[in-house]
């Protein structure tokens, strides 16, 4: 990853320092007396945003960085890769190849079939054919869990790298991840970056592709500086088997609210790193009769769950309103379930990030009863300037992370698009949380 200029640091710098003129203006001129809680909510949104830029930009430095100081190391770990798919004739290829083509060589390839219907199977099998893969082929749809831990039961390497089929990777992802693994054993897990492969479709793709910068160079580079990223995202996941291995009979049958709960795949097993040390001995007691138990006795330990800026993916996103509307209402059943799991036990990781972690739960929470407080009920009463200020505001901040996007990209003007997503995020997706809690039995999945 190369150093970051003066000027990228003076760009960094004026977005910190507006968003603190900000945070001192709310503090300082709002009318706080007469509404504590909106203040004190109106000011606490402002500064957790600050404090997640200003470590985001002055912390972070990419692990992998730190990793090759280290000149000893010389790719010692075999790392399996692996994928589960269902119905991905039209890009299953170029999610395989981009694996195959990694530059680091100690590697296999595992592919789930889960029951395909199209023209999925005779692609892999191909595929195996030429001894490229390791093909299993489920008749019987189990879902993305139960369809990866048959991967992970027969996989020989001490890394698993997983992705999901609608994704390919960089040629030299798993060399830059695995480089953090053999430099830092206290590392579980490790998120690569994610971006939008088809985020030059249309308007919908552009503004999905430059929220998905700031997700993971802003959010996910504020929770590394920690050790505490609370997602490792389905496009480049990869993990340490010492950290999941005994908890992948919890992971595949997962429950929530009496059912099976077939999402928050990602989220989940990110938390069974990030809970090893805190719910680690009382799941591996549930299912100590289970094979990935019995048969490989891990030491229970805490982790480190990080994010490599310079490990890139690229992933297929929504394309139409109605597939973007489906898969925000699956997230946002994550976003609930992970609020009972992760949640439990997320306090117990460093101050600042805990902070965070549990101030967004507020903010999701509150957010449709702030926006339609200021968006309906107070120009109602005819204060139409209280609508303006905040859309001004969510307009503001969509700009600070547009920038931020602005940096990373060279010669794409998809930043711009950036404010669009934090607009619709207020008018539209802070309100599916409410459909999403009533429908959360409902385990249907489907892109639309």
């Amino acid at each position: 990853m190369p150093r970051k200029t003066s000027l990228h640091r003076f760009a960094e710098l004026s977005i910190i320092l507006s968003l603190l003129v900000v945070l001192l203006g709310k503090i300082f001129f709002s009318q706080g007396s007469s509404m504590l809680f909106l203040f004190s909510y109106g000011v606490s949104v402002t500064l957790i945003i600050w404090m997640t830029f200003f470590v985001a930009f002055i912390f972070y430095k990419d692990p992998y960085e730190i990793a090759v100081q280290n000149k000893k190391m010389k790719g010692s770990y075999m790392v399996s890769c692996m994928v589960a798919v269902k119905n991905e004739e039209k890009n299953i290829s170029r999610c395989i190849d981009s694996m195959l083509r990694q530059t680091y060589e100690n590697k296999e390839i595992i592919v789930v079939n889960d029951a395909s219907t199209d023209g999925t199977l005779k692609i892999l099998k191909e595929y195996e054919e030429r001894g490229e893969i390791i093909l299993i082929d489920l008749k019987q749809n189990v879902g993305k869990k139960k369809a990866l831990a048959r991967a992970m039961t027969i996989a020989k390497g001490e890394i698993f790298a997983h992705t999901d089929s609608d994704s390919v990777w960089a040629t030299d992802a798993i060399e830059h991840i695995e480089k953090i693994f053999e430099h830092d054993k206290d590392v579980g897990a490790v998120s690569g970056h994610g971006r939008a492969l088809n985020g030059s479709q249309n308007t919908l793709t552009k503004i999905q592709d430059s929220w998905m910068e700031g997700q993971f160079s802003i959010r996910k580079a504020f929770e590394s500086v920690f050790g505490a990223v609370t997602c490792v995202s389905g496009p480049l996941a990869v993990f340490r088997k010492e950290a999941i291995f005994n908890f992948i009979p919890a992971w595949e049958n997962d429950t929530f609210l009496g059912r099976e709960f077939k999402f928050a795949t990602d989220r989940t097993m990110t938390g069974f790193v990030l809970g090893n040390g805190t719910i680690g001995r009382k799941i591996k007691e549930e299912y100590k009769d289970s094979p990935f138990v019995k048969d490989f006795d891990y030491k229970i330990r805490h982790w480190k769950v990080l994010y490599c800026k310079s490990a890139k993916s690229w992933t297929i996103v929504p394309d139409n309103f109605r597939s973007f509307l489906i898969q925000q209402v699956r997230w946002k059943k994550s976003f609930i379930r992970n609020l009972f799991f992760t949640g439990a036990f997320y306090w117990r990781k460093p101050i600042p990030v805990a902070l965070v972690y549990y101030l967004h739960i507020l903010f999701v929470l509150m957010g449709p009863f702030i926006s339609f407080r200021h968006l309906v009920y107070l120009p109602l009463k005819g204060d139409i300037l209280s609508a303006v200020l905040y859309l001004c505001g969510i307009i503001f901040i969509g700009f600070s992370f547009a920038l931020a996007c602005k940096l990373e990209e060279k010669g794409e003007h998809r930043w711009i698009y950036r404010p669009l997503m934090s607009l619709m995020s207020t008018l539209v997706i802070s309100w599916l949380l409410f459909y999403s809690a009533v429908t959360i039995r409902k385990m249907v999945w489907s892109r639309g």
